[in-house]
């Protein structure tokens, strides 16, 4: 928030009125789910928060899970795929489906992902199926009997040339056939299928071997279409999709959000190597919006596969893995996705609905994700030094070694950041001291650190050199005012509101008091279902983001629950147009 005048309040309105319709969505019907996520400090939006991929668990496993997902601040998790099976047992049948429907599987079934997701709500957890859309299981014998006919794939044999595109695109990947997704028909067939999902609560969609799938630019539709379902999604881009890389990427991140598997393996790769990562992201470096982004630590296909197909972090610490995500998660533009390791190493052992790793709840690994969701829309800057990987946000930092050794370490304060002063590492409770350049402090075990203050940023100002000057009036009036100065004056308001109209942030009813009752005006007020009066307005923009959205509803609920994170919420207006 500026230190605005009342009289911008006009315009704030227009604006707010704009931002509404788009956010609609947030009726009352979903107060619950904002309400339990403000008590695990999740973010309202989903694109904020990190995703847990619960590879190979059941439904009902997750399900029991999501208490300690919710407190180690994982805002979604991800299933694998809820499509028929070819053959239940082995995690790779499930990418083998025999068509565009909810199955049952090792999984579960139905009725089990609709509880999954009703019960990931009153957490504000989203669940993110994985869904198979651009081949089906081999033995076309088995596929759903719409989509048997040859009209609806290609064949053009094997891909042969990983750079040519309309091979990549239109051939096949091993002995799966490849469907023209660029038929309307097909597309219509996918299309239902997300929609049955989203028809039981599903939040998004996480799309297998996307790169296979060409864009609207190389004249197939397919992921234009699939975003009128509104959900939330990413698709799979392993290593380069061919052809002009990041001008594809950049046609696939108008619809989708996308892997960037080269950063993410230069992350691990530089944790294994004890080197620090000197890149602060591969396509984003090449011009890729990097909110359109998700990295990881490890992916199933890095751990699931045989070394020799790629299956190369299977025998990695677990603490390599968590030091690369550390880096990659603490960013408050992309995204970051933390694999449940599989309890077995080989392939052939690896089986669905078994259930993984739970050392997403560690210390380190919830301490990353707590700072990600309490720093929402703050700036953020990538730095390395004295052996560390370090990123910066305007309330703290994340410092990470790269060699994973603990000790002493002093680092930049990249771009002064972080505010000088004293923080206490989440992970090991030790201190860290910031200055304007440095910031000092003991790595524990792990070697990642992270601290952060959740109370609203101020910019350092510099000392003045030259104490103020007063100018005298150069003509100051020697005669009595007369009738004629006595007219009214014009309503421009050039001054900041004055202590009779003073307010507590947060307050949104006006009553003198910050209640859920606020939080749930506010919500109304978004879905345009109560108006807020200018004053309100003002006071219900606690996150400082100029607009009225659902994330100020959220930082009441956390003020109440005495939750870090709140913004501006409790903080009268008089006090907060005394900050420097």
């Amino acid at each position: 928030m500026t230190k605005r005048i009342i009289g911008l309040l006009l315009c704030v309105s227009i604006i707010i009125s704009c931002f509404v319709f788009g956010a609609v969505h947030s009726s009352a019907a979903e107060s619950s789910k904002q309400q339990t996520g403000a008590d695990y400090g999740l973010p309202s939006d989903i694109n904020d928060g990190n995703i847990l991929h619960c590879f190979n668990w059941k439904y009902n496993d997750i399900k029991n899970s999501l208490k300690s997902i919710a407190e180690a601040g994982f805002k979604a998790v991800q299933t694998s795929p809820a499509q028929q099976p070819d053959t239940d047992g082995k995690w790779y049948w499930l990418y083998m489906p025999k068509g565009f429907y909810v199955g049952s599987s090792n999984l579960g079934n139905k009725n089990e992902l609709k509880a999954l997701c009703t019960e990931a709500k009153k957490y504000g957890i989203n669940v993110i199926v994985d869904v198979v859309a651009n081949h089906l299981t081999g033995d076309h014998s088995k596929i759903q009997s719409d989509l048997k006919d040859g009209k609806y794939w290609h064949n053009k044999g094997k891909v042969s040339d990983w750079n040519n595109r309309t091979q990549v695109t239109q051939c096949n990947i091993g002995d799966y056939g490849d469907l023209k997704t660029e038929d309307s028909y097909v597309q219509s067939v996918v299309k239902k299928y997300l929609n049955e999902l989203k028809s039981i609560g599903v939040s998004g969609f996480r799309f297998d071997a996307a790169k296979h799938i060409a864009t609207p630019a190389e004249g197939d539709s397919f992921f234009k279409t699939m975003k009128d379902v509104g959900l939330y999604s990413y698709g799979e881009i392993l290593d380069n999709p061919g052809g002009n890389g990041a001008e594809v990427l950049k046609e696939y991140t108008k619809y989708i959000k996308v892997n960037d598997c080269n950063y993410s393996g230069e992350c691990t790769g530089g944790m294994r190597d004890g080197k620090v990562v000197t890149n602060a992201g591969h396509w984003s470096k090449k011009g890729v919006d990097s909110t359109k982004l998700i990295y990881w630590g490890e992916s199933h296909d890095t751990f699931s596969n045989n070394q020799n197909d790629g299956g190369w972090t299977k025998y990695l610490n677990q603490n390599v893995i968590d030091r690369s995500y550390a880096i990659q998660a603490c960013r408050g533009d992309a995204q970051a996705l933390y694999l449940s390791r599989p309890s077995a190493t080989d392939r052939e052992n690896i089986y669905a609905g078994s259930k993984g790793s739970t050392h997403f709840t560690s210390k380190e690994v919830a301490a990353v994700n707590h700072f990600k969701n309490a720093l929402v829309g703050r700036e953020q800057s990538y730095t390395t030094g004295d052996g560390c990987d370090v990123v910066c946000r305007q309330g703290g930092a994340v410092v990470v070694s790269a060699n994973g050794k603990g000790g002493t370490k002093t680092v930049p304060n990249s771009d002064g950041l972080v505010l000088p002063g004293t923080y206490t590492d989440e992970v090991t409770g030790n201190k860290w001291t910031v200055t304007k350049t440095t910031i000092t402090g003991n790595l524990g075990s792990t070697g990642i650190a992270v601290f952060y203050s959740t109370d609203p940023y101020v910019e350092p100002t510099e000392p003045t050199t030259q104490p103020p000057t007063t100018t005298a009036p150069t003509n100051p009036p020697t005669q009595p005012q007369t009738e004629t100065t006595t007219a009214p004056p014009t309503q421009t308001v050039t001054e900041p509101p004055t202590e009779a109209f003073d307010g507590i942030f947060g307050d949104a009813n006006e009553d003198e008091t910050v209640s859920i009752k606020d939080a749930t005006l506010i919500q109304k007020h978004i879905a345009a279902l109560e108006t807020l009066s200018e004053r309100a307005e003002l006071l219900a923009d606690v996150n400082e983001n100029d607009r009225i959205d659902i994330k100020d509803a959220t930082c009441v609920q956390k003020y109440l629950a005495k939750m870090v994170g709140y913004g501006l919420v409790g903080m009268t207006y008089t006090q907060y147009m005394s900050v420097p």
